[in-house]
């Protein structure tokens, strides 16, 4: 299987600490979402798979966590994911990963839109507000955004003098991946996420991107419908599993 979206969305959304251990990536930031902490067994191995995942166990009892999985939906995790489901691993978090290959630049469509290459404080204020990311958690979210190191396109809608939805994209080898698409409780339906997301498009578009990613879970027909309307498909879907605790 090619990995290149693995590879990408893992610079898009990094972790606070990385370690590799024989071709396995795994990734630590104080418990704040799976993305970011979490196993991904992206290169082959030499140590045995019993070894590995006591490891594994280690390094996250070390930071308190339970171990947490990333498992592709190919046949080269089918050994990895039946070993962890007898080991009593709870399966959640269905994932498809999509692409577009038909980004188009717009043309000044919409209103409102602000376009950035960087993180301030109003949008991350915006998006922790959006998503209710908790307290204890503001310190990892804010980690995480500052070790982005690709080109980014930070987008927000603006309405009624205030930030109504918030959205970013990182480029990189032809591709944007798009991020954090959000918006505010009492706006939402008016259309404002379909508009930041053509906005990354299209920007990425103007900087010779030609195709785009996301990761939307299966539990969300909205999104799944709007991307779709979008140009998005489907290329693989994956899946974490969970330590028991």
């Amino acid at each position: 299987m090619d990995f290149t979206i693995e590879e990408l969305s893992l610079d898009a959304w990094p972790s606070i600490k990385t370690l590799v251990y024989d071709g396995w990536i795994i990734r630590l930031a104080k418990g704040y979402t799976n993305r970011a902490n979490s196993v991904n067994p992206l290169y082959q191995s030499k140590i045995k798979l019993d070894e590995k995942i006591e490891y594994c166990e280690t390094i996250f009892r070390r930071e308190n966590l339970p171990a947490v999985y990333k498992i592709l939906g190919c046949d080269e995790y089918k050994t990895l994911d039946e070993k962890l489901e007898g080991l009593h691993y709870k399966k959640f978090h269905e994932t498809s990963v999509q692409v577009c290959d038909n980004i188009k630049i717009l043309k000044n469509e919409f209103t409102g839109i602000t376009v950035k290459d960087h993180f301030d404080d109003a949008w991350i204020e915006a998006v922790i507000k959006f998503n209710q990311i908790k307290n204890d958690d503001v310190a990892a979210f804010r980690a995480i955004l500052n070790n982005v190191a690709g080109e980014k396109i930070i987008v927000s809608k603006e309405t009624k003098g205030a930030i109504a939805g918030c959205g970013y994209g990182v480029m990189g080898r032809g591709f944007v991946g798009i991020f954090d698409i959000v918006v505010s409780e009492d706006e939402r339906g008016k259309g404002y996420g379909k508009e930041i997301i053509k906005t990354i498009l299209s920007e990425a578009g103007k900087k010779c991107m030609g195709k785009s990613y996301l990761q939307v879970m299966l539990n969300n027909p909205i999104a799944l419908h709007l991307y779709g309307k979008l140009g998005f498909k489907e290329i693989y879907r994956y899946w974490y599993r969970k330590q028991p605790v």
